[in-house]
């Protein structure tokens, strides 16, 4: 997913904690290959227009998150508009999209599906599970600006871990934090709905229960303006947003 992911775990056996590690790197791997727009090979790139394609539950899984997040942000998060980040003129829309009984089907010509913008917290979500069905539960997953966190250090409340580019520190335990901004990587993240790159310079974070969740709802954030992101997370409890920078 062109990332590098980090894992911070607290154990008593080293072996164990080793074959856990291991394990959730080969789910890391298998999520690689089914989502990331990096590699030719992978499930998501296999999808063609026009064609019903019957998919994994893993894919599955995220495009329909995807595709919620898409009606209720109005198109502000869209995972079709991976034909511009590819420096494409093909069709963006999330309408065009239809989902069936685990299949999938591309409705007009050249369409493309980027998943920068979620899989990274399915993955880390995917990733902790693992870890904590082998018994593993006081950990940290990092990946890019996506962490994921489940039971506390040992004596401690939760982690900490830094919101947003302000550096502003807080205690968490079976959450999630994305950061999504354009302050570094200008123009890096697009508006579906105006077809055109994101030029402002703005840094926002979302704390969510999951990391899919906090994942999509920060691009969507970053995306929509500050008035009307409140109504977005009012449908998914639990969550927060802080901006940093102009809007």
């Amino acid at each position: 997913m062109g990332t590098l992911i980090r894992i911070t775990l607290y154990a008593k056996n080293e072996g164990r904690a080793s074959a856990a590690m291991v394990a959730a790197r080969h789910r890391f791997e298998e999520l690689d290959q089914k989502l990331s727009d990096y590699k030719a090979d992978s499930e998501i790139n296999q999808l063609k227009s026009f064609v019903t394609t019957r998919v994994s539950e893993d894919l599955f899984a995220v495009l329909s998150f995807a595709q919620r997040v898409a009606l209720l942000s109005g198109g502000a998060f869209d995972v079709t508009i991976g034909a511009r980040t590819r420096g494409r003129s093909g069709t963006v829309g999330y309408q065009y999209i239809a989902m069936g009984n685990r299949t999938v089907t591309l409705l007009k010509p050249d369409m493309h599906l980027d998943l920068g913008g979620i899989a990274k917290g399915y993955a880390a979500d995917e990733a902790s599970r693992v870890l904590s069905k082998l018994g593993f539960g006081r950990h940290l997953i990092a990946a890019s600006g996506d962490v994921r966190v489940k039971d506390a250090p040992p004596g401690e409340r939760g982690w900490r871990v830094g919101l947003g580019s302000e550096g502003r520190m807080r205690e968490l335990a079976h959450a999630a934090v994305s950061t999504s901004g354009n302050t570094f990587q200008p123009k890096h993240i697009w508006d579906p709905r105006t077809l055109e790159p994101l030029v402002r310079s703005e840094t926002v974070t979302v704390v969510a229960p999951s990391g899919m969740c906090a994942d999509a709802l920060a691009t969507a954030c970053l995306v929509l303006r500050p008035a009307e992101r409140g109504q977005l997370l009012s449908h998914f409890p639990g969550t927060e947003c802080i901006a940093a920078g102009p809007a």
